[in-house]
Parts: structure tokens; sequence; C-alpha cells
């Protein structure tokens, strides 16, 4: 249980090298700090567990490579790199990322079961982080900057929560349990189904998969679905409070409700030519 820092003194590219590290060689349950140099930090499958890894802005460089991550296990990976690219893998409990670029490959978690993350936080992200299909993800919790993106493709699996505070989030996975949007934008695509949608605090949700939503209730946001091409969508139960817009002027005219909407004061759109039964 050793905190090691990297220093890039050996070859500069060998992650497990211990010349690259004041302190020796990194051991399972070490905490390790990268936080200087502008290497590129070969990926690899380190068979490290128990890691707390710490990626700073002063490292500069990039780590891994689309065809090969850099794997390991721990409690915690604080991820705020000042590099261009970072290609990552591993099962992870918390993984946050706190700050960086504003490169589109900023980071990307690979797309396999080798990629297990409990928590992801993504906070003041200016660039963007990619969570590949395959890759098991259960909880996200999205704040702090809205010029960043968090990108969730298609058949990412377990996900129960998506929380979007100030932030831009794309989804195209199913979430099991509930979406909260409050002051930020959420855009579906694919076949991404959600359980519950919550929409309040001037959120924006943007409805472009054909996947189903159980419950959605708008309290002081918007859902928009004027750009959804979908054959269909399906929203089962709706409540639109105060404040809330539920837009369903597709230009496909292809949403589907279950069931009566609930307008408890907000808005309503429906495309032109539309019969609206009021009770």
């Amino acid at each position: 249980m050793t905190t090691r820092t990297w220093s890039g003194a050996g070859d500069g590219v060998t992650f497990t090298s211990g010349s690259n590290w004041s302190g020796g060689t990194p051991a399972n349950d070490d905490t390790l700090i990268v936080n200087s140099t502008s290497a590129a930090i070969a990926g690899a499958a380190t068979g490290l567990t128990g890691i707390t890894l710490k990626i700073g802005s002063g490292f500069t460089g990039t780590i891994g490579s689309s065809t090969t991550h850099l794997d390991l296990d721990g409690p915690e990976c604080v991820f705020a790199s000042g590099g261009l690219a970072a290609y990552l893998s591993g099962t992870w409990t918390n993984f946050r990322i706190t700050g960086g670029t504003t490169s589109p490959t900023f980071l990307d978690l690979k797309g396999s079961a080798d990629t297990t993350i409990t928590n992801l936080f993504s906070s003041r992200l200016s660039g963007t982080a990619t969570v590949n299909s395959s890759a098991v993800l259960t909880n996200v919790f999205a704040t702090g900057l809205r010029s960043g993106l968090l990108d969730i493709k298609s058949g990412v699996s377990g996900l129960a929560t998506v929380t979007v505070g100030n932030a831009t989030v794309s989804l195209a996975s199913s979430v099991s349990s509930t979406v909260e949007v409050f002051d930020g934008e959420l855009t579906t695509s694919g076949t991404a189904a959600i359980a519950s949608l919550e929409i309040d605090g001037d959120g924006l949700v943007r409805h472009e998969s054909s996947g189903t939503i159980t419950s959605l209730d708008i309290f002081d946001g918007k859902f928009d679905a004027s750009d959804n091409e979908s054959t269909s969508f399906t929203i089962t139960n709706a409540n639109v409070h105060v404040g809330g817009l539920l837009g369903l002027d597709t230009a496909l005219n292809n949403a589907i409700l279950s069931n009566p909407v609930s307008m408890l004061g907000g808005q309503i759109r429906v495309p032109v030519g539309s019969t609206v039964l009021i009770a």
C-alpha cells in the first residue's frame, strides 16, 4: 500500500516498469499518481488490482491506444489528464472525471466486460469521454460543464441510474431505473429505453430513441422529440407540471401514448392536424 509517482525516468513508456516510478515497481493496493511528463504510456494488461489511480493535468501525454487499452483494477480512478487521448479499461468502484482538455478523444473506456464501473462521476468535463459498447456501468453522475460530452454508446449493460446536472450526455443504452435531468442536456438515441425519466431545473431531454419511456415527469424543463425519426416510440405514463413542456411535434408523427397525459400545468405540443381529447 505504497504511494508511487510517475517520473518516466526509465523508458517513459512501460507503466509497470519500476524505473518509471519514484518508489519502485507498482504493486497491488498502491496509490499511483501520474502528473508529469508528456510520455506516450503504452497500453497493457497490467494485472494490478486494488489500485487508486490519479492522473492530473500536469501529465500532457497519451495513454494506451484504440487497440491496446491500459487495464488495471481498483477502488478509485481520478482522471484529469492534460493530454489529448487516454484509452483505459478495468474494474473500478468509483471512476471520477474531474477536468481535462477539450480533445474529442480525451478519454475512451474500452468496450468490453474488461471495463466494469460501479459509479462514474463526471464533473468539469471539457472534451469527450466515451463509454463503449459491452462495457458494464451501473450509476452515472454528470455535473459541472455543458461544454464537454459524456457519450454512452449502445450495448452498455447494467445501467441503473443516470443523473445529469449542468452537463451534456448522449445516451444510447437503456436505463433500468431512473434518469434525472436538471439544468443539463441529455440526448437519447438508438433503442435506449428508460424506466423513469424526471426533468427539472431547466433540464432538456432530446428523445431521438425508439425506446419506451415507462414513466415521464416534467417539472420545470423540456422534453423535445421533434428530431425523432424512429418508426415509433412509446411513452407509457406522462405527467407535465407547471413550467414543463412535452414536445411531441415530431416530423413523422411517431409518438405513441399508452395512457392519457396528466396535465398539472405546463404545455404540450403535438403535430399539426392532431386531434386532442381533453378530459
